[in-house]
């Protein structure tokens, strides 16, 4: 597959936009207009999530030419089972560490009361915990992975070296999301799921690792959890100890490694590496 190149990558992650774009705005104005009783509306916010997203995919299929049967190369489990628990690690070692980083942004560039609202609306206190865990667990991570790990990164396979194909796929991932706050852990997360795409031949490392990592930060919304407690104003902050940091640094290191060793001497590579000649563990 050669599509997308750079250019048209750049192009679908605008489309995206405008697709979550026109999707968040139709909730919060629906939200707006009935107010709390919109809390237990789930079925109205997940029909027009699927509704949005599956036209968009239908799109980015039309322009691969895929068909919905070709997704069952990318989400084989032809991978080493230990999988799992790295992946796991790996996510709430992050998780623990990005949180920090998130305090930082905030502190440097405070968020407005409309983008906090945004942000309540669709997956914090002013929609009910089972809306959002649907939107945010299962459609988002779908969605997102088909598009930037297995439509944009592999297309950039074709184009550019493998290390480039997995910049770019994961600056874009970072642009993607639309906000300065979100940019830096969509980022680290853009690199992390893409080199797990590369070393199993799979999108189900980078799925669950992107699910666990949305409903961490979900659940964290709507639940006061100790040392992932969030303020009702999101640009009050308290740091956590030092030593939570550091904890999370020596996690996030001990899952990355493990998914290494676990994953060394798999033969599987991802479906579209296959075909532009770019195999796991080439140097480029």
């Amino acid at each position: 597959m050669t599509y997308p190149n750079l250019r048209q990558s750049i192009w679908l992650v605008v489309l995206f936009w405008v697709t979550q774009s026109v999707l968040g705005l139709i909730i919060y104005i629906v939200q707006t207009i009935l107010g709390e009783s919109f809390r237990h509306e789930n079925l109205l916010t997940g029909v027009l999530t699927l509704v949005v997203y599956y036209l968009f995919l239908r799109y980015v299929f039309r322009r691969t030419d895929r068909t919905w049967k070709d997704l069952s190369q990318m989400v084989n489990t032809d991978f080493d089972w230990r999988v799992w628990p790295c992946v796991a690690i790996s996510i709430v070692g992050l998780g623990m560490v990005l949180l920090e980083l998130d305090k930082v942004v905030i502190r440097l560039i405070p968020m407005t009361d409309f983008i906090q609202d945004i942000f309540n609306s669709e997956f914090g206190r002013k929609t009910s915990y089972s809306s959002a865990v649907f939107r945010a667990v299962f459609v988002a991570p779908s969605v997102e992975e088909l598009l930037y790990r297995g439509t944009i990164f592999t297309g950039l396979l074709a184009h550019k070296t493998r290390n480039r194909a997995i910049f770019w796929s994961a600056f874009l991932f970072g642009v993607g999301h639309l906000n300065p706050w979100q940019f830096p852990p969509a980022l680290l997360y853009g690199f992390v799921f893409a080199w797990w795409y590369i070393r199993t031949g799979s999108l189900w490392p980078a799925l669950v690792g992107h699910a666990l990592n949305n409903f961490i930060a979900v659940t964290t919304l709507h639940f006061e959890i100790p040392y992932f407690e969030v303020a009702e104003d999101f640009n009050v902050v308290v740091f956590n100890p030092w030593w939570w940091t550091g904890a999370g640094m020596i996690l996030a290191a001990l899952g990355l490694w493990w998914f290494y060793v676990v994953s060394k001497d798999s033969q599987s590579t991802a479906p579209d590496a296959i075909e532009t000649g770019y195999m796991p563990g080439d140097g480029s």
